[in-house]
């Protein structure tokens, strides 16, 4: 057992969710324009295109949020300080059925850790899935092709993909029926400890049934950007002076492909919805899922929105950042995904990104098209099988993906391809640029936040990461 006991899925008798702050903001303009009941979340469409000529401002008012004052500090309502609102994205693919109960316990963890440990007074819970469809395109196994589970809040009872498959039985024992139909869960530092575990981990219970081409970045831009505002399908969740924490927990690397409807006004936009087309040649695979690996990032066969619609240096309204205007502090990001067990290290303990996406090239540390990607960590010998974070790393033994980031911890090697005889990752690149970028980059006061960590979902016994993700958090909160 590595690092502590392993996480399991148990869970808790709760109470009724009491009245709430809700967030102040507005959305963007190309954000949805749902009814306050969430009477669109069957379309996850935006009620008009933006002309992509037109850059948007990087300053004025932002979603989820007030705009800054002069002197750079957020105003307008109250609520918040000492509390946080923890966003999960959960990939619910198939694969994910060895790690749900896992990282159902990670985030009872974390959120036991932010309120013992660290003095937060109340932590705000909410989950959407990776499952944002297949628009244009009927793709076996994702069952709502145009929107998915749309970034909805407590996909259980709100996603349209989800609501087509039977989730999981939960106790109400632990998960009360008033506590499974709302759209966020709330823990308080006045909970008994039990509760405190568990009680966040209730909206995680879905099926692993979704689409296998998950959109884990876009998920979360959509939840909290798109419809995170007043009159957003999930308004209420984000409060004006909390500290925003995501987690994005997935076994594959970030597919959030370019849907024009959903543009944010930066540079111009190129739809690439025909990645889900199967009969598309313009991609770097006939396989869809290959189509998200086996590529250059940023060339003609790259189907992604650029990472900086999600955190950008260069502009910090912009994306997450644009949350919190004037406190790129006040949000953390992280990820349990594909990345191996052991994350290199350098010698003052930080993550040595170099290692894990390749060298960054010279004066250009953001730049994550310019990495030397093939230049990433690769194990050939480890012990549980060969593992790679490269780019471009075909198995020669499984043609139907790359080298896994990482492979089940204490596992002996194995020549089947099939992750339920084995259970493995696929590098996570893109989640993990992002992830570095809330670490590292120069976003606080001209240095860096050290708001962001990965953690491997292939080593199951070791809640060493959580309490790592909850101290990242907690000295983030404000008093």
């Amino acid at each position: 057992m590595g690092g502590g006991a392993a996480l399991d899925g148990c869970l808790v008798k709760v109470v009724p969710l009491a009245s709430e702050d809700a967030a102040v903001g507005a959305p963007i303009a190309d954000a949805a324009t749902p009814s306050a009941d969430g009477a669109n979340a069957s379309s996850d469409a935006p009620s008009r295109v933006v002309d992509a000529s037109t850059p948007i401002a990087d300053a004025g008012r932002v979603p989820g949020s007030d705009a800054p004052a002069a002197d750079g500090t957020a105003t307008g309502s109250p609520g918040g300080a000492g509390s946080v609102d923890l966003l999960v994205v959960l990939d619910d693919s198939a694969s994910m059925g060895f790690s749900q109960g896992y990282a159902i316990g990670y985030v009872g963890y974390v959120v036991s850790g932010l309120l013992n440990q660290h003095g937060v007074n109340d932590v705000r819970v909410g989950v959407v899935t990776t499952d944002l469809g297949t628009p244009g395109s009927t793709v076996p196994g994702c069952a709502v092709s145009d929107g998915g589970d749309g970034a909805m809040l407590n996909p259980r009872v709100r996603g349209a993909a989800t609501q087509t498959h039977p989730g999981p039985e939960i106790s109400d024992a632990f998960c009360t029926p008033e506590v499974q139909a709302a759209n966020f869960v709330t823990v308080r530092s006045t909970d008994d400890p039990m509760q405190q575990l568990w009680r966040g981990g209730c909206p995680m219970h879905v099926a692993t049934t979704g689409c296998g081409l998950e959109q884990q970045l876009e998920a979360a831009y959509r939840a909290l950007v798109t419809r995170g505002g007043p009159g957003g399908a999930n308004e209420g969740f984000l409060r004006r002076d909390a500290t925003l924490a995501i987690l994005v927990v997935s076994d594959e690397d970030d597919g959030s492909a370019r849907d024009c409807r959903y543009h944010d006004g930066v540079g111009a936009c190129s739809d690439a919805l025909d990645v889900y087309d199967a009969s598309s040649t313009r991609w770097a695979s006939p396989d869809l899922n290959l189509r998200f690996y086996d590529y250059t990032p940023a060339s003609a066969q790259d189907p992604t929105w650029p990472l900086e619609r999600y955190v950008d240096p260069a502009r910090p309204l912009r994306g997450f950042l644009g949350l919190k205007p004037g406190h790129p502090e006040r949000v953390v990001f992280g990820a349990l995904t594909g990345v191996p067990v052991a994350v290199p290290q350098r010698t003052d303990g930080t993550t040595d990104w170099d290692r894990v996406l390749g060298p960054a090239a010279p004066g250009r540390p953001d730049d994550f098209v310019a990495r030397d990607g093939q230049a990433a960590m690769t194990s050939p010998t480890d012990p549980s099988g060969p593992t790679s974070m490269r780019q471009r790393d075909p198995d020669p033994m499984c043609p139907s993906r790359m080298v896994p980031a990482c492979r089940q911890n204490h596992t002996a090697p194995t020549s089947s391809c099939s992750s339920g005889d084995q259970y493995y990752a696929w590098r996570a690149r893109r989640i993990a640029e992002v992830a570095r970028r809330f670490d590292e980059s120069a976003l606080c006061a001209g240095g860096p936040c050290r708001n962001g960590m990965v953690a491997s979902i292939c080593d199951s016994d070791d809640v060493t990461p959580a309490a790592r993700f909850a101290a990242i958090i907690g000295r983030r909160v404000g008093p």
